[in-house]
Order: structure tokens, then C-alpha cells, then sequence
């Protein structure tokens, strides 16, 4: 069974994929979410201080041995591709593809990520409750530990520098109609960083489209993950 392993977004965890990963088609993929230094099983250890970091230390959870895909959402996404370099650079067998959603190519960041430094916890909170970043319950008062992890992501994710490498992997970009952290040039640029080909998909919803929509995802897994590097990724590239 091909599996799919992936990465949280800023403030997410393993657990934050829980229902999308029970309500993503069987006959499709296995999707297994996985869990990053400083959140969620692992909240006692030290949080990663860069994307780089943050990934290497996600391998041991992955398995190559068998069919494969990466996924990352957001920050998510950076995770993956560094993964994803990190498996080549080490010979290890390669995934059959990068699916990037809610995200733009490497290079880019939002303004938003400039101005969360100058945000205090109750200007920050009430921006990410605007957006759909704040897990449902989850007050104010009771969110300062997750605040925390939101600034230590943001932190490495603001300071992310994607480098020259490129992947041999090619790559599925997945994109929210409403979402305003990407837009089609941006995404357009994820051919940048692969020697593959690149496929753009856009799916009905703001930042957090992908939660909501398993077998959309899935769907588009199939379909292009099946012919991997064929004429179904070149076909589907939308500018």
C-alpha cells in the first residue's frame, strides 16, 4: 500500500491531521502524519531552529523502503522539500512525489511573517482566529503554550533560505481559491525547485482548504501520483 507521510503546518502537530488522516480514502494511500521536535508526542524536546534542522529530524519516521509520497502543508511543505533533499542527498529511494499545499514556491514568504515579531499574544491570537489557525475549543487564555510554538515555527519559517538544490521529485502544488498567503505566480515557481515536472491545482477554501477536502486530495493523489513525471503532471500545470 502506498503510504503518504505529512508534515504539519505552523502550530500543528501530528494530531492536528487526525480526522483528515481517518477520512482519506483507503484504496488510495495510507496517510500517516508526521509528528515534529517541540509539538504535539514530542513537546518535551527542544524546538528545531530552522527548517533544515526541523526535517532532519522528521527521517527516522519515514520509511523509503516502499511507495511513498510527502505532503506539507504551509510550513509543511518547506519541511517536506527539505526532507526530500536530504533523502537524496543520502541515496535513499525517492518519493514518488512532493505534494506542496498552501504554500508558494521556496523563496517566497508572506509579509504576515514579518509582522508576527511586532504582534503581542492577543494580536497574534485574533489574527490566526481571522484566518482559521486557531484549533476549535482553543481560548485565549488557555492558548499561551501554543502561542509559543507558533512563534518558535514562524521564527524558522521567516528565516528560510531554500538555497539552489534542486529535487528530483516532481511536485503537485495544491492551492485554496480563497487563500491569501499564495497566489499563481508564486506557486508557478515551484518549477524552480525540481528537475521534474510541476502540476498546480487550485480546491475551494481560504488557508486550511486541505482539511476539509480528503478526497478531493486524494483524487489528485491518484491521478497524478500514479504517472508520476508523466504527461498527467505536464498536462495539469495551470499557471
Amino acid at each position: 500500500m502506498r503510504t503518504i507521510y505529512i508534515f504539519p503546518y505552523g502550530g500543528g502537530s501530528a494530531g492536528s491531521y487526525r480526522s483528515y488522516a481517518a477520512r482519506f480514502p483507503t484504496e488510495v494511500a495510507r496517510v500517516i502524519p508526521v509528528e515534529i521536535s517541540g509539538h504535539g508526542k514530542r513537546a518535551q524536546e527542544d524546538f528545531a531552529t530552522s527548517i533544515e534542522e526541523c526535517a532532519a529530524r522528521t527521517l527516522e519516521q519515514i520509511d523509503t523502503t516502499g511507495d511513498y509520497i510527502l505532503h506539507g502543508h504551509c510550513m509543511g511543505a518547506l519541511l517536506a522539500f527539505e526532507a526530500t533533499k536530504l533523502i537524496e542527498a543520502r541515496q535513499r529511494p525517492l518519493p514518488s512525489l512532493l505534494v506542496a499545499s498552501g504554500r508558494n514556491a521556496p523563496r517566497h514568504a508572506s509579509a504576515w511573517l514579518s509582522r508576527v515579531p511586532e504582534l503581542d499574544d492577543q494580536s497574534l491570537f485574533k489574527e490566526m482566529q481571522e484566518f482559521g489557525g486557531i484549533p476549535k475549543g482553543l481560548s485565549f487564555a488557555m492558548a499561551r503554550d501554543f502561542l509559543t510554538v507558533i512563534r518558535s515555527d514562524q521564527a524558522m519559517f521567516r528565516d528560510y533560505d531554500p538555497g539552489d538544490t534542486k529535487i528530483d521529485v516532481p511536485i503537485l502544488a495544491l492551492a485554496g481559491s480563497e487563500d491569501q498567503m499564495t497566489n499563481a505566480a508564486a506557486l508557478a515557481e515551484w518549477q524552480n525547485y525540481t528537475s521534474g515536472a510541476v502540476a498546480i491545482e487550485w480546491l475551494e477554501g481560504g488557508h486550511y482548504f486541505l482539511l476539509q477536502q480528503p478526497d478531493r486530495v486524494a483524487a489528485l493523489v491518484e491521478h497524478f501520483g500514479g504517472r508520476a513525471g508523466s504527461s498527467a503532471l505536464a498536462e495539469g500545470h495551470a499557471a
